[in-house]
């Protein structure tokens, strides 16, 4: 059974091609932003899906650094071990926000992270950003 979703978050499962398409519906604290990665992670478990498409453009200010750290360093991996399949995230964001995360080092001319536990990268467009999705789909898998 899927979690109940808070208020300023919506979520979507699209099955074809698979993708977990979440919402912030205003901007997020970071205990709130914590929460909705845990709900996130539980809907993509309850559909087996590692592609996600995060539309954060409500908001226009970076979240503090170690929010950040959490998602390299504790809860992709953890992702990644619970799937069984590497997630690939795509954040949307206001190109406002990219260029805070620019300056904090977050976000590069080509703010590709291909790691090992997961792949992650920012867009302002999400066109762009579900064509960079589709890329991993072949290698990765579709469930």
């Amino acid at each position: 059974m899927l979690p109940t979703l808070p208020g300023y978050f919506a979520v979507h499962y699209q099955a074809q091609p698979a993708l977990l398409q979440g919402k912030m519906l205003r901007p997020l604290s970071a205990t709130e932003f914590t929460e909705v990665s845990e709900l996130l992670l539980a809907w993509a478990k309850h559909y087996t899906c590692p592609f996600w498409l995060l539309d954060g453009r409500v908001d226009s200010v970076p979240q503090p650094l170690d929010m950040y750290e959490w998602l390299r360093d504790e809860f992709f991996p953890r992702v990644h071990l619970s799937l069984g399949r590497i997630p690939c995230v795509a954040f949307l964001a206001q190109p406002e926000l990219w260029l805070a995360l620019n300056a904090r080092g977050y976000a590069l001319p080509a703010p590709i992270i291909l790691s090992a536990a997961y792949r992650a990268n920012w867009f302002t467009d999400e066109a762009e950003a579900l064509a960079w999705l589709a890329q991993f789909r072949p290698a990765i898998g579709t469930p």
